[in-house]
């Protein structure tokens, strides 16, 4: 292959322009002389490319290009060749050098004060003490002198730790007795203050004391003084001291026991130092923890003891030096302080916003903070504390994702079932009649972060889910001790939306619930739908979903809000469904006749109970005494379509009714016996027949929930 021919000198410009403009481009953001560089390696493969040459040509050309133009300068580095420009034209290399700074003037002034003035100087000298000031001698050095008994040592709790050594006691008068510390301290200001004939105490050099024997030291003693005076005690003879011994302190007069045994005065008990401290630390619970242990068993054993110890130790404190919010705990003197006006600041915007807010979105849009900042943590502590305090806020968040609620902010999931209305439907989740799991599958799903149910009637159409245990296995748990309630967020990767769900605790006897799926069960769904929920990335994020199938159509039960009676529509769907648990026209004819309580009235769940009975019951009784045959499955599906329940609420509420009976040879068939009342009308029981569905009017379809007409198609 013949190399192309190379490129003529008329082009150099032009490519040198090329390059320029190249360079410039790849610093548009730097500073207008700023150098930007490039190899030319690298210029050469790119414009190859470029202009279909081969590199060896095209690096010459390259070379001989901005050689010559005063725009580039060259450099070589590492056996690499660059080429250096700026946005302005020609790097020149900045000159930092500092001719006359600041340090400079202020250790070399222009005009130096003359000697004569030197005065002027500010001296850091202390002047002198000319007063003998008492100063309390500590008991460690007292020990060392042995001025002072050395403490018992403890005993330890590991082995192979060596004990402090003893030092035994050496009395200072004949009679053996130790002078206490106030007496040493007292001996002390008495000699400073002394006159001047009192001889001076010895120097490391002056001559080693004498020992006198015991009967000459209880000579010299008096006899009637227990304990003498300091100034009293017997001087000691000195000896010369050759030069070449070693340095050696003066030993103390140490004298033989008495002939006659004498009580002394038993020394007070030192009091406890720093350095004796016992390391095994006692629980309120007995349990005794050495902290001389690694920190992490003690926390994989004891994490939790140690914590609540904590904890109390911090409310205790009747200062308030140390303030909580949840898991976090910060210096009460470092809370930063929100006045009225940030309050109103951070409620107006909660409340523009039309849902929950994250602490760190109130502060970087309200207050401008970022993580960058040195006080950010100290802002996301002080912001929450602050907030927790105001009853004009709610916490709705969960652990680890701090959501604020303020006052004014609507409802999630609308107002068709109350508060209060909900806690006592699901009061039997706290009462004990909960049987959505086993203990063994509820550590399953907490494993897994999936849960598989099955959407009842009463749950499709109010757009509320029951907290169950399985449920509460899946979700956070609530992040404050009191909290009411968590807004999570539930996206449908099928159909590209996102939904808020507010999760409702349990409290005393009332149970928790999830609501704000209403409109999406009723777009997506039918009642019977086998749903999944999935944890997400965050931990107040989720996912819901189902199994998509073929279309399928059913007369499916629905109710009208407008005349507050069930009936039974032409449904559309996709998803897949429990057939047992569909309430379908086919397999559950006479769940039309259910009557639509009001909430206050579903509470009662043997009142419900009884009335389901009656309608879904056969008739196996006479007219003048009723009796009604009904299966447990049928209960269990018309009990949800008023109120939520479950089978083992079902089962309680037939053991403790008197009016039920269990079949002796089908299981989960009773027979229900309504008690008679003078009110009661004789009413034939009118069946469902084929000939009275097709003489009812068309009602008006449904695909997936919603109505639509044939127009619309």
């Amino acid at each position: 292959m013949t190399a192309a021919p190379p490129m003529e000198s008329t082009d150099q410009q032009a490519l040198a322009d090329e390059i320029f403009r190249l360079m410039v481009a790849q610093g548009g953001l730097f500073a207008v002389d700023a150098p930007i560089r490039q190899s030319l390696a690298h210029l050469t493969t790119f414009m190859a490319r470029r202009h279909q040459r081969d590199e060896p040509t095209m690096s010459a050309a390259i070379e001989a290009a901005l050689r010559d133009d005063q725009r580039f300068a060259r450099e070589q580095v590492d056996g690499q060749v660059h080429f250096v420009t700026s946005r302005q034209g020609r790097y020149v290399a900045r000159d930092d050098t500092d001719t006359h700074s600041f340090r400079q003037r202020l250790h070399d002034p222009e005009q130096p004060l003359p000697i004569d003035d030197i005065s002027v100087v500010v001296s850091t000298s202390r002047p002198a003490i000319t007063t003998v000031e008492p100063v309390f001698i500590s008991d460690y050095w007292q020990v060392q002198v042995g001025a002072l008994a050395a403490p018992e040592p403890e005993e330890y709790a590991s082995e192979g730790e060596q004990p402090v050594t003893e030092v035994e006691p050496v009395p200072l008068d004949p009679l053996g007795g130790a002078p206490t510390p106030s007496e040493f301290v007292l001996a002390e200001i008495e000699a400073e203050s002394a006159e001047p004939d009192v001889q001076p105490e010895p120097s490391a050099f002056a001559p080693e004391p004498e020992i006198l024997p015991a009967a000459e030291a209880l000579e010299q003693a008096e006899p009637s003084v227990l304990a003498p005076e300091p100034e009293e005690l017997p001087v000691a003879a000195e000896a010369p001291v050759a030069p070449e011994q070693p340095f050696e302190a003066p030993r103390p007069v140490v004298p033989e026991p008495p002939a006659q045994p004498l009580e002394p005065v038993p020394p007070p008990p030192p009091p406890r130092s720093a350095y004796e401290r016992s390391t095994v630390f006692t629980l309120a619970d007995g349990s005794a923890i050495d902290l001389r242990r690694p920190l992490d068993e003690l926390l994989a054993e004891h994490g939790p003891a140690l914590r609540q110890a904590l904890v109390e130790k911090i409310e205790q404190d009747p200062l308030g030096r140390i303030v909580s919010f949840g898991s976090r705990f910060f210096p009460e003197a470092n809370v930063i302080n929100l006045g009225k006006n940030d309050l109103r600041k951070i409620r107006e915007y909660i409340n523009e916003r039309g849902e929950p807010l994250l602490d760190s979105e109130l502060i970087a849009d309200i207050f401008y903070h970022n993580a960058r900042q040195s006080d950010y943590e100290g802002w996301l502590f002080s912001l929450n504390y602050r907030l927790y305090r105001e009853k004009d806020f709610e916490f709705v968040g969960v652990e680890g994702v701090n959501l604020w609620s303020a006052k004014g902010l609507p409802n999630i999931g609308g107002k068709r079932v109350k508060a209060a209305e909900m806690g006592q439907l699901t009061s039997y989740l706290v009462e004990g009649f909960d049987d959505s799991a086993e203990p063994d599958e509820l550590e399953l799903i907490d494993a897994e972060g999936s849960l598989t149910l099955t959407l009842p009637f009463f749950s499709w159409e109010y757009g509320v889910l029951p907290l169950t245990a399985s449920i509460q296995a899946l979700l956070p748990p609530p992040a404050l001790p009191d909290q009411r309630s968590a807004v999570l967020r539930f996206d449908s990767l099928q159909h590209f939306s996102s939904t808020l769900v507010e999760v409702r605790y349990p409290t005393g006897n009332r149970g928790g619930w999830l609501q704000g799926l209403e409109e999406f069960f009723h777009e997506h769904l039918v009642p019977g739908a086998v749903i999944t929920l999935s944890r997400g990335t965050e931990p107040n994020l989720f996912v819901i979903g189902y199994d998509e199938l073929e279309e399928h159509e059913e007369r499916i039960l629905t109710l009208d809000e407008k005349k507050n009676k069930l009936g039974f529509t032409n449904f559309t769907y996709y998803a897949a469904v429990d057939a047992g648990l569909l309430p379908n026209q086919t397999r559950f004819p006479r769940l039309n006749r259910l009557k639509s309580f009001p909430m206050g009235e579903r509470r009662k769940a043997e009142m419900v109970l009884e009335h389901v009975a009656e309608v879904m019951g056969e008739q196996v009784g006479s007219r003048e005494a009723p009796r009604y045959a009904v299966k447990l499955d049928d209960l269990f599906v018309a009990f949800n379509v008023l109120r939520p329940g479950s089978l083992a609420l079902i089962r309680h509420l037939i053991q403790q009714h008197e009016q039920f009976e269990p079949d002796a040879t089908t299981p989960d068939l009773f027979s229900f016996t309504p008690a008679l009342s003078g009110d009661d009308e004789d009413e034939e029981e009118e069946e469902l027949s084929l000939t009275d569905i097709m003489s009812d009017p068309e009602p008006t379809p449904r695909r997936y929930g919603g109505r639509y007409t044939d127009d619309d198609e």
